[in-house]
């Protein structure tokens, strides 16, 4: 059977998980993960009034459980989405459904397929954090570019591979500047397990340094074991630059959000310096800091 085959089963499996429901309430909670989400939505809608997008017809890839569809509906928009989970697909439903206007229609469907949409259908496609679990993303840009109307606008929202924080751990450091010189395309987790046994590093080990490591307590701390056999794909700024050019789509705006440390609401003293970082990658001549956002957020027009 075709292994691209299996880890689409395998990504759709993953996300029908049970633990996936907390995409429900995800963005209500007060840590780093609800945080960065809020961030990265709120970015988007702020191109989203920028560029004076009200009434218009929205395709959502990957909408989960509906927080972004709902505020681009209570803007008057007419918003249509694919997601491969079911469960979420239903959580996303009865969000809109408490909105007076209920224009849109959301379905089950896979980023792996065709989308099931007549050519130049749409003023503009948002896709935020899905390009991880794309197979095939020259494919993907390929159906966004074909189902949008000319002069339509695609935001992109894509969690940071590089971000600030994992500068701050060593492991996180070795396995970022080894993939900064190096043909990795899987993440791993920020382990010295994964990064000595789920790279190409691991090639140059014997049997008995790989059970060393597998059974050793330093090599396994912060290691992550997955149940699921697919590994998400790492997506960066250039990637997807590159990506968006061969699909003769034209860049708009670069830009990016924070957080930038590991923090949450907490105003604590981490929270203050995460705040001033945020104040400084909006100044031009440091703006490189962006680079290192929690989210890209890069917008295109056909």
């Amino acid at each position: 059977m075709n292994k691209k085959y299996l880890e689409k089963k395998e990504i759709k499996r993953w996300w029908d998980y049970k633990r996936q429901l907390r995409w429900k309430n995800i963005y209500n909670k007060k840590d780093y993960s609800s945080l960065a989400l809020n961030n990265r939505m709120n970015k988007i809608l702020e191109y989203i009034d920028k560029l004076k997008i009200k009434k218009k017809k929205i395709l959502e890839i990957g909408f989960g459980g509906g927080q972004l569809a709902y505020q681009l509906i209570k803007r008057g928009n007419m918003v249509e989405g694919i997601d491969v989970s079911k469960k979420l697909t239903s959580i996303a439903r009865q969000r809109c459904k408490k909105l007076k206007n209920r224009n849109f229609s959301f379905k089950v469907g896979s980023i792996e397929d065709a989308l099931k949409f007549k050519n130049s259908s749409f003023d503009m496609v948002i896709v935020a954090g899905v390009f991880q679990y794309a197979l095939r993303p020259k494919f993907v840009f390929r159906e966004i570019f074909r189902v949008m109307k000319q002069g339509g606008i695609f935001i992109c929202g894509q969690t940071n591979f590089y971000k600030f924080h994992y500068f701050f751990n060593l492991i996180s450091l070795l396995i970022r500047l080894y993939y900064a010189f190096s043909n990795e395309k899987l993440e791993i987790s920020n382990s010295f397990r994964s990064f000595l046994l789920e790279t190409k590093l691991k090639k140059i080990l014997n049997a008995n340094q790989k059970k060393f490591i597998k059974n050793n307590n330093f090599c396994n701390k912060n290691y992550v074991q997955v149940n699921f056999n697919f590994k998400k794909r790492i997506f960066y700024k250039k990637k997807i630059l590159n990506l968006a050019k061969n699909s003769h789509l034209q860049i708009l705006y670069k830009d990016a959000c924070g957080p930038y440390l590991n923090i949450s609401y907490k105003k604590n003293f981490s929270w203050f310096i995460n705040y001033i970082l945020e104040r400084l990658a909006n100044v031009p001549i440091i703006s490189i800091l962006k680079n290192f956002g929690e989210s890209q957020i890069l917008v295109f027009k056909k």
